[in-house]
C-alpha cells in the first residue's frame, strides 16, 4: 500500500511526513489541477522532506498539447532539480498522446514519472494503461477511471484493477478520493492512493495539509 499526498510546498510537505504519507506529488496552482512549480518550491520542499518527490511538469488544464506546449514541458524538465516527474497529455479522442510527449520522455531521461489523469478519457483505460507504462521511466498511472473523479469512475477502476496484464502496483488512484469513499477505492482493488484536498483543513486548495488528516487515511490504507 502506498498513500502518495499533493503538496504545494515545505510546509504541506513536513505535514504530510508527519502524518505518515509514502510519497508526495508537488504541483503549483491545485486549484487548475496542478501546473509546474518554481525551481525554488521544488528546492524548498526537497530540503523539507526525506520522502519521495514527484513534481508535476504542466502549463495548461488542457491535456491536449502543441508543440509549443511541450516545448515548455522540456523546459521544466531540464530546469528542475527533480529526481521524479509527473506530466501527460491526450489527444482529442481521450487516448494518450505517446508521439506528443515524446520529447518530454527523452527529456526525462528514464528517471521514474507518472502519467498524469489525461489517461481518464481513454475509451480503452486499459489499453491505455499498458501503452503508457510501455514508455521509458513510467511506472505508475493516475487515474480516477473518469475524469469527473473516482466515485464515477469506481465500475472502470475495478475492471482496470481486475486485468491481469495490468500491474496493480502500477496503478495509482486519486481524483476525489476521501475517507468516505476509500473503502469502494480499495474495494474496486487499488493498492497505491492519491489524496489531496481531503487532507487539507476545511478541504479547501487553500487550507494546509494537517498531518492528523494524513495519518487517518494512511491507517485506513493499512489497515485494509
Amino acid at each position: 500500500m502506498l498513500l502518495e499526498v499533493i503538496v504545494t510546498g515545505p510546509e504541506d510537505a513536513e505535514a504530510a511526513t508527519a502524518g505518515g504519507a509514502d510519497r508526495l506529488e508537488l504541483v503549483g496552482e491545485p486549484e487548475r489541477g496542478g501546473m509546474t512549480p518554481s525551481a525554488s518550491v521544488v528546492r524548498s520542499v526537497l530540503a523539507a522532506t526525506a520522502l519521495p518527490v514527484r513534481v508535476m511538469v504542466r502549463r495548461q488544464e488542457a491535456h491536449v498539447l502543441g508543440r509549443p506546449e511541450i516545448d515548455d514541458l522540456v523546459r521544466d524538465v531540464d530546469t528542475l532539480d527533480a529526481a521524479e516527474l509527473v506530466c501527460g497529455a491526450a489527444r482529442p479522442d481521450g487516448t494518450p498522446d505517446i508521439d506528443a510527449l515524446a520529447p518530454v520522455v527523452e527529456a526525462i531521461a528514464g528517471r521514474p514519472w507518472t502519467f498524469h489523469r489525461a489517461i481518464d478519457s481513454a475509451p480503452d483505460l486499459p489499453t491505455a494503461v499498458r501503452d503508457v507504462l510501455a514508455l521509458p521511466g513510467c511506472d505508475q498511472v493516475l487515474t480516477a477511471g473518469d475524469p469527473a473523479g473516482v466515485e464515477a469512475g469506481v465500475r472502470r477502476l475495478r475492471e482496470l484493477l481486475a486485468r491481469a496484464a495490468v500491474p496493480v502496483d502500477a496503478v495509482l488512484v486519486g481524483g476525489g478520493v476521501t475517507e468516505e469513499n476509500l473503502g469502494d477505492v480499495l474495494a474496486a482493488g487499488a493498492h497505491h492512493v492519491h489524496v489531496g484536498r481531503s487532507v487539507r483543513r476545511e478541504g479547501a486548495w487553500s487550507g494546509a495539509v494537517l498531518p492528523e488528516l494524513v495519518a487517518r487515511l494512511a491507517a485506513d490504507l493499512r489497515g485494509s
